[in-house]
């Protein structure tokens, strides 16, 4: 019984680098979309929400890996010789996966300043944009007030 527990644990570590890759290909489809101007925003939510779906996978891989190895532990710890083979390739398979996320945090930075980039110009536009329609604005009441004859001006006498 003890064996097939551990062959779902080795199953779920093995599903979680599949996950794992997933996510590092999201990542770099979400680097591309926050590095191309002009930034478009549904693409950007589109990988966003991806992403979000595959981590909440990879949680509930954790949480149902952690529950097989609480029904297993005291049974591999008393015996830790016969399980020696599958427990050395859980080892290799976690590592795998400590390698995978620390390149996937790497990538998350690189996101980030990326992000944080197209914000800034994004922000910029925007600005540009409002100052523009400020200017835009004072013209046209400058205009419209020389196209005004002003009152005091008038000759009241008729």
């Amino acid at each position: 019984m003890t064996e097939n527990y551990l062959q779902i644990m080795a199953e779920s570590l093995e599903k979680k680098l599949e996950v794992l890759d997933h996510i590092y290909e999201v990542n770099r489809r979400q680097f591309e979309i926050s590095s191309v101007k002009p930034f478009d925003v549904e693409a950007y939510d589109a990988v966003v929400d991806e992403k979000s779906n595959l981590i909440d996978e990879l949680n509930r891989l954790d949480d149902g890996f952690t529950s097989t190895y609480e029904l297993v532990r005291a049974e591999v710890q008393k015996e830790p010789e016969k399980y020696r083979q599958q427990v050395m390739k859980m080892q290799e398979l976690v590592r795998a996966a400590v390698d995978k996320s620390v390149s996937i945090e790497a990538q998350e930075k690189r996101n980030k300043a990326s992000m944080e980039v197209a914000l800034s110009s994004k922000r910029k536009e925007i600005k540009e944009r409002r100052i523009s329609a400020s200017a835009a604005t004072k013209y046209y009441s400058a205009v419209s007030k020389i196209n005004n004859v002003d009152p005091q001006l008038m000759d009241r006498k008729k």
